[in-house]
């Protein structure tokens, strides 16, 4: 068989068996730097109940909120002064009377530091519990001291007070910020405090519920700052390392061109194409040697070395990502598929980054339930467009800075303290081995990788499929049939077996039954979204579409007719759409559910497999232009280096956001655009200084043993 054939079929499946990467889906500090899928779906899916029985509260409970509502901010200080008193130390207490008797005085800090208390918000119907107050405006207090008392000499330190509501059907989660003296350091839950508190209400019995909300009051506070761990130092050297090698590659390579564009002038009869590529397995040494009496060389010691540093050249590596051609044997649609994939991926990211983080979560219900949301409720498929196998090198570089720098990158009065992520530091054996798609992933580190794992593991079997389809097409049919046997049975077996929901379509039905929904989501992350064997149907369409391309290029098979294409798309299309759509609000029996579940995947799979399938043919017409379109080439290119660094983009994002979000299309989609610009960025930076040198290290030693 032509080499070239072979070589076009090993490439197809490479690239093909991308064909199906799902949207993954926070406790605000857990999920913000784990990623936690199911703690960030769970929380989103409490706020909407919350707020939904928000709509039907009583007289009583209005009248209840409406009177705490104002009683909080006029007892605000005797409620901390007590509070404080029997939990922290007197210069605490000390310090806060000091503050509270200074408010009348010419001094602005006191002023200050009450200013950036939380005050009750409007919105509170709305699902609006958590006032942050103004967390820098709070830091950068500072109390001199008072004579000789003692007092004074401080600074603010940023609390948040949770305070638990109860209501007749329902207990509002509400939170308040404080600026306290950084000479307390408070944190704890409080009972049985309050009860010699002057409250005077006219509502019958609400002293006693105040004093009952009150007992169970906790107040947590951030430290000012984080010392760096040694993990962090160490991370950061090898960054600061990598860096410095990228600025020497750079340098020798913008020497070169220098040296020669300035030879190149002072030589008449020598020619020579200059470039800034500097690529040592492209640009010729003939470039350098211009002539018996100007030729141009480097230092010895540095043209010894030159090929080590050059693999760190942002020029070279630059060039090459940045390259609108496609190589011999790639196809152009699948560039577009990939990059629109990314971006699907990376919008329903965003959407649920938000979701953590708004302040109407009452009126997010409208926005959410509706049959064109279902694309970001059913974000699943994005993710199968994208199994294909990565380098360890950069996914490991980013766990390690993600992990070790991460809780470092940012602050605010959502930004968790803790200074090394323990589940990173627990597991982080599990991605090195591919594996930790099957742990929990509560447990897991960097939440979002368990597609990388699923990756690897379907690349290591890809012989089995390779070899049976080429040397024996009967046994690798058989073996394809029988890997999509089960994968159909698991999925259908184990949505059976454990009742799972049907896809995320319609999570404002299931969030009225929260007691039976949260569990059952949880299960059906760790025992159906995560794994392999359930999730192995996208791929072997993939490697299936590639094996039959490679026949019809071997058998030279001429264009489908227009009926057939018709039907095709109409068959396609449907079934896709299907798939993406079918759920929104219908109520499907166990075994309808089950069906879904199994087949779902296989079906979206082999939509966006015919897509491929007339692109490659050369009937995509108007689709393939434009996923074939050239620009997208280096956006696809950057494709895993964005999946794997947008998550750290928006945690490090909305972990340092000063005031919760209005949720409305508009808000998200904008934010949206600038994390994806954002993503890229990081994307591009990751791979010049990682990704590239790693491939091109790689290259140059296997060039250095095989000669």
């Amino acid at each position: 068989m032509n080499w070239n054939i072979k070589k076009l079929f090993i490439l197809l499946v490479l690239n093909i068996h991308s064909i199906s990467v799902h949207c993954q889906n926070g406790d605000d500090a857990s999920l913000f730097h784990n990623y936690d899928i199911v703690k960030s779906i769970k929380k989103s899916a409490e706020d909407i109940n919350i707020s939904k029985n928000l709509k039907s509260i009583s007289v009583g409970d209005k009248k209840v909120l409406n009177a705490f509502q104002n009683f909080l901010p006029n007892f605000i200080n005797p409620i901390l002064l007590e509070l404080l008193s029997q939990t922290t130390s007197d210069k605490c207490v000390q310090d806060l009377q000091y503050a509270f008797r200074s408010l009348l005085s010419p001094a602005d800090w006191p002023l200050k530091m009450v200013d950036s208390f939380g005050k009750p918000e409007s919105g509170i119907l709305l699902g609006n519990f958590k006032w942050l107050g103004e967390y820098d405006e709070c830091l950068k207090v500072y109390a001199p001291p008072e004579g000789k008392t003692g007092l004074g000499d401080f600074h603010g330190k940023y609390c948040t007070l949770s305070i638990p509501v109860p209501l007749e059907n329902m207990t509002l989660p509400l939170s308040t910020a404080v600026c306290l003296p950084d000479s307390c350091n408070p944190n704890a839950t409080f009972s049985g405090m309050f009860n010699g508190l002057p409250f005077n209400f006219s509502i019958s019995g609400m002293n006693e519920k105040v004093e009952s909300i009150l007992s169970n009051t906790t107040i947590t506070c951030k430290a000012r700052s984080k010392e760096l761990t040694t993990g962090a130092i160490i991370v950061i050297i090898f960054l600061c390392i990598i860096v410095l090698l990228a600025v020497i590659g750079s340098s020798i390579t913008a020497l070169e061109h220098y040296m020669t564009t300035k030879a190149e002038k002072e030589s008449v009869n020598i020619g020579g194409k200059s470039s800034l590529n500097g690529d040592v397995e492209n640009t010729s040494r003939e470039a350098l040697a211009l002539g018996a009496n100007n030729e141009v060389r480097l230092p010895a010691w540095l043209e010894k070395y030159n090929s080590f540093f050059n693999c760190f050249c942002i020029f070279t590596n630059g060039e090459k990502i940045l390259n609108t051609e496609g190589a011999e044997g790639h196809l152009p649609c699948l560039h577009g598929i990939r990059f629109l994939s990314m971006t699907w991926v990376i919008v329903c990211h965003s959407y649920l980054a938000v979701a953590t983080y708004i302040r109407n979560p009452l009126e997010s219900i409208n926005y959410v339930d509706n049959w064109t949301f279902q694309i970001i409720m059913n974000g699943f498929f994005s993710v199968d467009s994208f199994f294909v196998l990565r380098l360890t090198p950069v996914y490991m570089i980013v766990l390690a800075f993600f992990a070790a720098v991460g809780p470092f990158v940012g602050s605010g009065p959502l930004w968790p303290d803790y200074t090394v992520i323990q589940a990173c530091k627990d597991s982080w054996w599990w991605n090195v081995l591919y594996i930790n798609n099957f742990q929990n992933m509560s447990d897991g580190c960097m939440g979002w990788s368990w597609y990388l794992a699923n990756d690897m593991q379907f690349y290591v079997i890809t012989p089995l499929f390779l070899i049976t389809l080429y040397r024996w097409p009967k046994i690798g049919y058989s073996i394809l049939g029988l890997f999509f046997c089960i994968s159909f049975t698991a999925n259908f077996a184990i949505t059976y077996e454990y009742n799972f929901v049907k896809g995320m379509g319609n999570i404002v039905d299931f969030a009225e039954d929260l007691q039976n929904f949260l569990p059952s989501l949880m299960d059906f992350f760790n025992k159906i979204y995560t794994k392999s064997y359930t999730r192995i149907e996208a791929y072997l369409v993939g490697v299936l579409l590639a094996y039959i391309i490679y026949k019809r290029k071997q058998n030279n098979s001429g264009k489908l007719n227009t009926i057939t294409l018709w039907i095709g798309w109409i068959l396609a299309s449907g079934v896709a759409l299907t798939c993406q759509f079918g759920l929104y609000h219908q109520k499907l029996s166990l075994v309808a559910a089950s069906f879904y579940n199994a087949l779902s995947r296989l079906g979206f799979s082999l939509g966006l497999g015919w897509v491929i399938f007339v692109c490659v043919i050369g009937q995509g017409d108007a689709v393939n232009n434009i996923l074939s379109w050239k620009p997208l080439i280096p956006l696809s290119r950057l494709t895993y280096c964005a999946y794997l660094v947008h998550p750290v983009v928006m945690t490090a994002y909305f972990g340092s956001i000063r005031a919760l979000i209005e949720f409305n299309h508009i808000n998200v989609i904008m934010l949206y655009l600038g994390i994806l610009f954002i993503s890229y960025a990081a994307a591009l930076m990751t791979s010049l200084l990682f990704e590239s040198p790693v491939i091109r290290l790689e290259r140059l030693l296997r060039n250095k043993l095989s000669s």
